[in-house]
């Protein structure tokens, strides 16, 4: 490649040249005879030119000065060495002076631009940025540093190294686990013809795809696979974005059969020991979320999930159930103090949840302390606790967090209902505080709860806490009684969460509700305690007022009342009422709901998961219902926020995790 020296002397040579030409065409050939004052004036000009290239080259000879006369022999073979380069430039970012490195290889640099040269280099000039790593025309890479107090950049040939580099990390372990949820309890009840099929179509598109992918798999038990893969082939993994999920329920559709497929990789970590650890609680953690979903845990970075396109669906199986119920006792029977304690802003579900953890416990002839006083609790919850408080005392100890702490020990026992996170209890200082915690949510869990518990009961298939406590209580080794006011609470605790059983409901969850209604509930009065309100009503219709269609099928509303605040169950109330609108998938709902606060209540009608567009945004909740809080912000960038969440949901990809709170 020439210069921009190189290309001067070029075209004076050419000029000499083609004055010489030309004179000795007129004279010889053409017979023209010249003015001796023409012959002076090429002989002058012959002259100006051979001066211009010797000036040049001069100039040439003082700018290459050798490295040698710069840094010393030592510097220059250790620069050699390890293949380094150095450039010096000028205001005009003009290379001025460069070492022997880029002659050797045949990069004409000198006088040239920089970014001329090198079109990677133009980073360094253009912000903060004193290192880049770029890529020659021939593929070479250079990685580039240069100096902030003087106007020179060092150059290194890292071609080698990124090779062995990307080979390496190519070539690193990834472990994973593949669940096949609901295998076992459908083959239970299935002839062998039907077994083998489902085997056929779906336990061997597991293999098939896992090996066509370059792993090798191993079955390590009927409904579960082990893998091991390395990164470059795991890469094509991450790109389909694990589009066998959709493979599989697809031939579980046409096989009638409800099962669809949970996976876990790690990888990143030197330690085989740390990945497998990490993959196990990986894999729990995508069954806890509900499964149909894929999490991808790289060491030191948060984890991503993939799929979560499905609900989750019931468990057939009560097993679990009962040998949770046993679990908790043994934990009650083994503490000396109980407390109780619900999500902050609490509704029916978590408060039903705390009554009928109270009444297990009492069961047992433990101590137990529901905290609930002096917490926030949503309106129609806390009118319902007022009205009845005094008959809720009989049978319950409500106090508030500052009377918990000050009869905690080291034997008390904590009971998180209806929440998992940290950032959501009600009580902060005493789940902190508290050396055993335990939880029972039937929220999707976040990567990191914040809460270290000492068992965890998560069902997201369920529809309520409500109804994994009334199952407890079921199994319970004591006769456990309800009065007809607990039953009520517990039951439009369902309703809440349900949507007066519209929604997010199985077998189970009338199950739950025909035990509450042994036990005395009045559903006439639930539903009345839910019933809408005037306000309620005048908040629905501004809600569906700011009502705006977006992508089609989905709904938004920003309602701004000017100083005036919706709460939490309004904004829930609308959106179930917009996504009860024909043609509407999803519903949300943005609002103020109080001085400091912004909250979005979402739901949809089983086509969308809106869990995964609000865990986008730090929320979170279930796949047709959920939601997020938000302060320091605004309606506007709230909205801003959502469309391009939705955006990326439509686009497809990973989630991240966020809080579950509606």
């Amino acid at each position: 490649m020439l210069n921009k020296m190189d290309k001067i002397k070029l075209v004076a040579l050419i000029l000499v040249f083609i004055e010489i030409v030309l004179a000795l065409l007129f004279e010889f050939f053409l017979k023209i005879e010249y003015d001796f004052l023409v012959y002076v004036f090429i002989a002058a000009n012959f002259v100006l030119l051979i001066y211009i290239f010797l000036v040049m080259e001069l100039d040439k000879r003082k700018r290459t000065v050798d490295i040698n006369r710069v840094l010393g022999t030592e510097a220059k073979e250790a620069l050699e060495y390890g293949s380094i380069g150095i450039i010096i430039y000028d205001d005009n970012y003009v290379v001025s002076w460069a070492s022997d490195f880029f002659e050797n290889r045949q990069i004409m640099i000198i006088g040239e631009r920089i970014t001329k040269v090198f079109p990677g280099m133009a980073v360094l000039f253009s912000g903060d940025k004193h290192r880049a790593v770029i890529t020659n025309d021939d593929g070479t890479k250079y990685e580039c540093i240069k100096e902030e107090r003087s106007q020179v950049i060092f150059v290194k040939d890292i071609t080698e190294i990124y090779d062995l580099k990307k080979a390496y990390q190519n070539e690193k372990i990834v472990l994973g686990l593949i669940s096949l949820d609901n295998y076992e309890e459908t083959i239970r009840n299935e002839d062998e013809q039907k077994i083998a099929l489902i085997n056929t179509s779906i336990r061997q598109k597991i293999v098939s795809w896992a090996i066509g992918n370059g792993a090798i798999i191993r079955r390590i038990r009927s409904d579960r696979f082990f893998l091991v893969i390395n990164y470059e082939n795991f890469q094509k993994m991450l790109n389909s974005k694990f589009d066998v999920l959709n493979e599989i329920k697809t031939a579980a559709r046409n096989l009638n059969v409800s099962i669809t497929s949970s996976m876990a990789f790690s990888h990143g970590d030197s330690s085989y020991e740390e990945l497998d650890s990490t993959l196990n609680n990986m894999l729990e953690l995508v069954l806890s979320r509900g499964g149909d979903q894929v999490a991808v845990k790289q060491h030191g970075k948060e984890v991503e999930f993939f799929g979560q396109s499905s609900e989750a669906s019931e468990k057939t199986s009560k097993v679990r159930a009962r040998v949770m119920a046993q679990s908790l006792e043994k934990f009650f029977d083994e503490s000396s103090n109980i407390f109780v304690i619900p999500h902050n802003d609490a509704d029916l579900d978590s408060l039903g949840a705390c009554l009928g953890v109270s009444r297990i416990v009492s069961s047992l002839d433990k101590r137990v302390y529901i905290v609930f006083n002096g917490i926030n609790v949503e309106p129609v919850t806390a009118g319902i606790y007022d009205e009845n408080i005094m008959s809720l005392i009989e049978n319950h100890i409500f106090i508030t967090e500052e009377e918990a702490l000050s009869i905690l020990d080291e034997q008390s026992l904590v009971v998180a209902v209806d929440h998992h996170s940290l950032d959501l209890t009600s009580t902060p200082k005493l789940v902190t505080q508290a050396s055993k915690i335990i939880v029972i949510d039937h929220h999707r869990r976040k990567s990191d709860t914040n809460i270290s518990a000492k068992l965890i009961y998560n069902e997201p298939s369920a529809s309520s806490t409500v109804e994994l406590v009334t199952e407890l209580m079921h199994y319970a080794n004591n006769v456990i009684e309800l009065t007809e006011l607990e039953a009520t609470i517990m039951y439009a605790g369902i309703l809440v969460d349900t949507d007066e059983l519209k929604t997010r409901t199985s077998a189970r969850t009338f199950e739950a509700c025909a035990m509450l209604k042994k036990n005395g509930s009045n559903t006439s009065l639930a539903y009345y305690w839910l019933k809408e309100g005037i306000q309620d009503f005048i908040d629905k219709t501004i809600i569906s007022k700011n009502l705006e269609i977006v992508k089609d099928k989905i709904a938004i509303s920003v309602v701004n009342k000017e100083g005036k605040f919706l709460s939490r169950t309004a904004l829930a109330k609308g959106a179930n009422h917009i996504c009860s609108i024909k043609g509407i998938a999803a519903a949300f709902v943005i609002a103020q709901i109080d001085s400091n606060t912004f909250a979005i209540s979402a739901r949809s009608n089983h086509d969308i998961n809106v869990q995964i567009i609000m865990e986008k945004m730090g929320g979170g909740g279930h796949f047709n219902a959920a939601g997020l809080q938000r302060t320091n912000t605004s309606l506007k960038a709230l909205k801003e926020e959502l469309m391009l969440a939705i955006e990326q949901y439509q686009q497809g990809g990973s989630s991240n995790e966020g809080n579950p709170i509606d």
